[in-house]
């Protein structure tokens, strides 16, 4: 599982994480490798100082450029994964300094049911390190594993066959930039749905749509953390 955030920058209305799951890591990786050394060889990309910085930062849905980011979507859509999100509205009040109350709530929400479908699996929950915090933040989220793996075997009656292994990383983890990529891009359309007559409903002939509609089927779950909603499948999101 490779699960990363956004939402922190002064602009955004929403703070959200999504969680990548996946059976084939390897795979995944070697066609992300693959894509950026495409990238970086073609032709059409050079000039393009963000594909300079490509084989150090990797991708990076915020810094790549909008003909890099088409390249990456389009990947993305084609390879085996599920993604699963949790979203809340941004507080006016709310800054990144003020701590990881927020990151957690959404985190072992996410989580819960993640983990309450593997329990006879080896779980391994990658996240994307968290400024100079990394020994600190692994700890503080595998007391949230741990929370969460003590309720689901009290509640169900069940135990885990194996302790989920919590680990956080950089850029050099190429497959957060799976969950940076679904992060952003459901962010985005979020921002862009607009209400009328009572209902939610987006502009399908925006960018935020069409990118949003190409990850859509890799999308299982979607939960508004503060009203319970979850959109799935048969309930779709707008």
């Amino acid at each position: 599982m490779y699960v990363d955030e956004t939402g922190t920058d002064q602009d955004s209305t929403i703070l959200a994480i999504a969680c990548i799951v996946t059976s084939e890591p390897d795979l995944l990786q070697k066609r992300l490798e693959d894509l950026r050394t495409e990238i970086e060889k073609g032709k059409q990309f050079r000039g393009i100082p963000s594909v300079k910085n490509l084989s150090k930062r990797g991708f990076h849905y915020c810094e790549d450029h909008q003909e890099v980011k088409s390249e990456v979507i389009k990947l993305i859509s084609q390879i085996p994964f599920d993604a699963y999100i949790c979203y809340r509205q941004k507080e006016d009040e709310f800054c990144p300094s003020n701590g990881f109350d927020w990151y957690d709530q959404l985190f072992g929400k996410l989580m819960h049911d993640r983990l309450r479908k593997h329990t006879q699996s080896l779980v391994n929950i990658c996240f994307e390190q968290h400024a100079n915090k990394v020994t600190t933040r692994e700890q503080e989220l595998e007391a949230i594993i741990k929370r969460l793996i003590n309720e689901i075997e009290l509640k169900d009656n069940t135990s885990f066959y194996h302790s989920p292994v919590v680990k956080s990383a950089g850029k050099e983890e190429v497959c957060l930039a799976i969950a940076d990529y679904v992060a952003a891009i459901f962010k985005n359309h979020e921002e862009a749905v607009k209400i009328r007559d009572n209902k939610l409903v987006s502009d399908l002939s925006s960018w935020q749509s069409r990118d949003f509609s190409m990850l859509r089927p890799k999308i299982r779950v979607i939960h508004n953390y503060q009203t319970g909603e979850f959109f799935t499948r048969k309930n779709p999101f707008p």
